[in-house]
């Protein structure tokens, strides 16, 4: 019963939307294609706690305030989340609190203008970054986001922002490979880029490389999920960033990525 209703849900995009519909058949068929035939990619992990202490270290001694600041936005997202009733999709969507608490603290720290993430869900990551943006009282986040395939699935994209966090933020919807292309030329510079959308070798690949060119001076990619594929090392290798280093999350059995690039 179920592929049978996933069968008629994507008839249906395919009646409104044929090019949605394309990328949603071509995601489904590239994820079963990498998964027999790519090479997985090994790295040296570190724990999150220990990510988010260099981080810290890095960029300055205003830990203990924004340590405090962290909790409570994390007790605020899970205060929402327990409004969360009849979720079209599954939670598993949503990111780890420690990937979204690492995202709050880059932000805070660099003070960006323009920040980009492609994948959304529920809004975990994203709450904390509008949270940190709204502190700084500056900067815009664009996210990007295909939302998963069911009905209503539109309406719960960023349930877990609340509206008076909305003003810095601009939801585009629609696959990062579409979005991207007509979105970044427009923003003209991205100081931090976050990849959290479909994690299969050419979608990692085509995302950074269309922000490479963008990226400001000094400027902060966090990828999630690489391990399943070579694509973010090989961008590391060309791109040769100053720092990167590579964390697994707290609950989840996939792996963060964080590196800071500098261009010429």
């Amino acid at each position: 019963m179920k592929s049978l209703r996933k069968l008629f849900l994507l008839i249906e995009v395919a009646l409104r939307n044929p090019l949605e519909f394309f990328d949603r058949f071509e995601a489904f068929l590239t994820i079963r294609w990498e998964k027999g035939l790519v090479k997985r990619a090994s790295y040296p992990i570190i724990s999150a706690a220990e990510a988010i202490a260099q981080i810290i270290k890095l960029f300055g001694d205003r830990k203990l305030s924004m340590l405090d600041e962290v909790k409570a936005i994390e007790v605020e997202v899970l205060e929402r989340m327990e409004l969360l009733t009849n979720a079209p999709f599954t939670t598993a969507h949503n990111s780890d609190f420690s990937l979204a608490k690492l995202c709050y603290l880059v932000c805070r720290f660099m003070q960006p203008e323009i920040v980009v993430e492609t994948g959304v869900a529920y809004g975990v990551t994203t709450t904390f970054i509008l949270k940190a943006l709204q502190l700084n009282g500056k900067g815009m986040l664009h996210s990007v986001d295909l939302p998963p395939l069911g009905r209503d699935t539109d309406k719960f994209i960023g349930f877990l922002v609340p509206n008076e966090l909305k003003d810095r933020w601009v939801l585009h919807r629609g696959a990062s490979k579409r979005v991207l292309p007509k979105l970044l030329p427009q923003l003209k510079k991205v100081d931090i880029f976050i990849h959290d959308s479909l994690h299969t070798y050419w979608n990692i690949k085509r995302e950074l490389q269309l922000v490479t060119p963008y990226l400001s001076p000094f400027a902060v990619i966090i990828a999630d999920d690489i391990q399943n594929n070579t694509a973010f090392y090989e961008w590391v290798s060309k791109s040769k960033p100053i720092m990167w280093l590579t964390f697994k999350q707290e609950k989840k059995i996939p792996l963060q990525e964080y590196l800071y690039f500098a261009k010429d």
